[in-house]
């Protein structure tokens, strides 16, 4: 039986034993053979136009080609992305902010790195995403972001989805929670910078495996993070040790996963988490926190 603790943290605390923590690593997993696309509820049509002909056609809009970047080049600005977000601070990410951003935006965000992915998916009233990956030695750093837009083409959601992988031979990856080289990349979304640049959550719920527990086991660890009046939710997902009749999980160098609405509306990001039935974070997780906070 799983788990789920809501506990009033000290943020000094928090982050002493998060800075000081270390950890061993794995878990085998089989790449899907196609990578499904985020949704937002149930899928939203593409609307089909037809342009007519006129006498004299007077354009108002000129579309300008958004160029891929060669794959060196994209490495180097997913990097900088990773690394710095864009240069802003959530909930606003790599300079696309929930509520305010234009499908044009995200476009000119994600078209660049498209050499690095498996693919790339745009919609200027839905789901545009892009998985870009890099490789460090025998280390994958998979990411994957996704960009929601309404059919105003307004961001009202962001998806992501940090990991480190080590691929298998024979196909497949084993996860890699324990990489420092990982944790620097995405260290602007690490436990402590989320806690120091935006303070104690409302909610923090953690969560460990069930079943019975034996040393070397690989059950997981998820810290939960909620900020419903920033618009930010982050999952850190680690692995699970035995510490004598205690269980363990290190989150300085743990996977991200990440969900990002538009600061300022608490009620509209409670009905956002509700309506996800893709959310990136375990459902039954996520909705004991919800109950949690909407009950407090």
């Amino acid at each position: 039986m799983r788990q789920h603790i809501a506990l009033p943290f000290s943020l000094a605390l928090f982050m002493a034993l998060v800075s000081s923590c270390t950890q061993p690593n794995q878990n085998v997993t089989t790449l899907p053979s196609e990578i499904p696309s985020l949704r937002a509820g149930s899928a939203t049509p593409v609307p089909s136009f037809t342009i007519m002909p006129t006498d004299s056609p007077t354009p108002i809009f000129t579309p300008t080609a958004i160029p891929t970047l060669p794959v060196e080049e994209a490495q180097a600005k997913l990097l900088k992305l990773l690394f710095e977000n864009g240069g802003c601070r959530l909930p606003c990410f790599w300079d696309i902010t929930p509520g305010k951003s234009s499908y044009q935006d995200v476009q000119a965000v994600l078209v660049p790195l498209s050499r690095l992915s498996y693919s790339l998916h745009l919609n200027p009233s839905g789901t545009s995403d892009v998985t870009p990956r890099l490789t460090e030695g025998d280390l994958e750093l998979y990411n994957r972001v996704a960009f929601l837009t309404d059919p105003n083409e307004t961001v009202y959601r962001v998806a992501f989805i940090g990991e480190a992988h080590k691929p298998l031979a024979q196909g497949g990856y084993e996860d890699v929670f324990d990489s420092n080289f990982f944790g620097k990349k995405v260290s602007a979304y690490s436990l402590p910078h989320v806690l120091t640049q935006q303070g104690l959550p409302s909610s923090i719920m953690i969560q460990t495996a069930g079943g019975p527990l034996t040393r070397g086991g690989t059950g997981g660890f998820d810290i939960l993070l909620l900020y419903p009046n920033q618009g930010i939710l982050v999952n850190y997902k680690t692995q699970m040790h035995l510490n004598g009749a205690n269980v363990r999980g290190c989150p300085l160098n743990a996977y991200v996963q990440m969900e990002l609405y538009p600061p300022g509306q608490p009620d509209s990001f409670f009905e956002g988490l509700k309506l996800q039935s893709d959310c990136m974070c375990r459902q039954v997780l996520l909705l004991q926190a919800t109950r949690c906070l909407q009950t407090e």
